[in-house]
Formats: structure tokens, sequence, C-alpha cells
């Protein structure tokens, strides 16, 4: 069997990314594993000057406080904790990421978005499930 000792959870701020959090706790808990935290910037995906302007100096500050929020939960149950943010295509750094860092398992939160709109549109999860190497857990 393997061991799970790193977990990535990317976070987006919806409500089924701290249902990913939630679970990945859970199992860090039962592995004695850590949890780094995630969050994908699409704002400079073009054009990274785009990271200075104003608007994405607020989004950062966001980012900021939704990663503390995410990094109390986590270790108020004596997990270790570390947090990213990258800045690019949401599922193409959070794959990237999870191999380059050598993650046991990434726990994601589905966007719940229905099949036409995911035929059409795709998801972070659902590409990230395809394409990853690392294994993945995907949390409704």
């Amino acid at each position: 069997m393997e061991v799970i000792q790193n977990i990535l959870v990317p976070l987006d701020g919806s409500k089924n990314s701290f249902k990913a959090l939630t679970k990945a706790i859970y199992l860090a808990k039962k592995c004695d594993s850590s949890i780094t935290a995630l969050y994908v910037l699409r704002v400079a995906y073009d054009n990274p000057s785009l990271i200075y302007v104003p608007q994405t100096q607020n989004e950062l500050k966001k980012v900021e406080k939704f990663l503390n929020t995410a990094k109390s939960q986590v270790t108020k149950n004596t997990i270790g904790f570390k947090k990213k943010i990258l800045f690019g295509h949401e599922a193409k750094k959070i794959i990237d990421f999870a191999q380059k860092q050598k993650f046991d398992l990434i726990v994601i939160g589905a966007r719940g978005r229905g099949v036409v709109k995911q035929m059409l549109l795709g998801s972070v999860s659902n590409t990230v499930v395809h394409n990853s190497k690392v294994p993945v857990l995907i949390v409704k």
C-alpha cells in the first residue's frame, strides 16, 4: 500500500473546495500527512505584468484571507500546512505543481455544474482527473 504523506488541495473559494479541504483534513489525520493549499489565479494567464495592477492586488488580498481561513482549519487539527499561489491556467498549474512537488494525492472539489455545461465548458476537476499522473480524489 502506498503511503500518503503530502496532500495537495486546490482551492477556489467555492463551497465544494472547502468540502475537499475537510476531506483532506480527515485523510491527513488518518495518514499522518501534511496539506498544501493551492490557489491558482487566472488573472495573469496571458500577461504576467497584470500581477501588479490594483485589481489583481485586491484579488490577492482576498486570496490571502481565504488561505488563512484554510490554514486555521488545518492547523487546529495539528496537521502540517503550506500554501501556494500560482498564476495561469488552473488545471495545468495544478497538474504541473502536483507532479513537480511529488504530491501523493490531489483532493479537489467538483463544481457540480451538470453534464451539459461540463461538456460545453469543461471543468478544472475534470481536466485534472483525466490528465494528472498523481492520484486524484474528487469531492462533491
